[in-house]
């Protein structure tokens, strides 16, 4: 009776096994297991995961109307000035498209370990019954066929954590609203590797995502994280005119 026990529960065992580990359902068994351990851990107090995204690691302009374009950190001046500096271009579109991604999947406001419960959870639940009730009959479960499937998953899953983490989103940081005029006489930190009359850009930080904001000066050329006063904003450029401040930035 207890050889038939045994290969009773290891059929069982293998069965559930195979089930998991199978075609696009293994990747998010995996990524569920995974986060599952960390919220385990965490909740013993064994460790103390810090998954937040801080706001000021991310070039993201939370709606404003500053003459900032965080969403494309290309400098379009730069080039025309024959700046030395041009990697700053590639380096700035791929963080504005960072940070757009983040703002846009809520990841700028939401603690990242947070976000990827929601995620993992509807990552696995949609992996395994879209592949047990739809895509086997139709696909086969080879690397190609299975790597497709989960990115398509990924996607779906990517778009239901956007909606679910929606009220937790506008209750972490309520929405700020800049204008031109209110950063005036401001302090901000240089973040491209010089600042001079034709190139420049810099972060201003808020109580929420700092804002990158194009500066420029009409005297020497002033280097990266020196921190300088906001003097005057010009509309037609969409630029501001800054100077260095005799105050250090935190």
């Amino acid at each position: 009776m207890s050889i038939i026990v045994l290969s009773d529960g290891t059929h069982w065992v293998q069965n559930v096994l195979e089930h998991l580990f199978v075609g696009p359902v293994w990747p998010a068994s995996i990524l569920a297991a995974i986060v599952l351990s960390l919220v385990m851990v965490s909740l013993l107090g064994v460790f103390s995961f810090d998954f937040g995204i801080d706001g000021p690691d991310l070039d993201v302009d939370p709606g404003v109307d500053v003459g900032v374009d965080a969403d494309a950190g290309v400098d379009p001046g730069a080039d025309a000035g024959g700046h030395s500096d041009a990697h700053h271009g590639a380096d700035g579109a791929f963080g504005g498209f960072a940070a757009a991604t983040m703002k846009a999947v809520h990841l700028d406001r939401v603690p990242l370990m947070v976000w990827l419960t929601v995620f993992s959870l509807f990552f696995w639940v949609l992996s395994y019954v879209l592949w047990f009730e739809f895509d086997v009959r139709r696909y086969p479960a080879t690397f190609v066929s299975s790597l497709l499937l989960t990115i398509r998953n990924g996607v779906i899953a990517v778009v239901l954590t956007r909606f679910m983490t929606s009220p937790l989103h506008r209750l972490l940081v309520p929405p700020t609203h800049y204008h031109a005029s209110s950063l005036i006489g401001g302090v901000a930190v240089v973040e491209t590797s010089s600042v001079d009359s034709t190139f420049g850009r810099a972060r201003y930080s808020t109580n929420a995502a700092p804002l990158l904001i194009d500066i420029r000066t009409s005297g020497d050329p002033i280097k990266k994280g020196t921190p300088v006063r906001i003097m005057t904003y010009d509309e037609d450029a969409k630029v501001y005119h800054v100077e260095p401040a005799e105050v250090a930035v935190a």
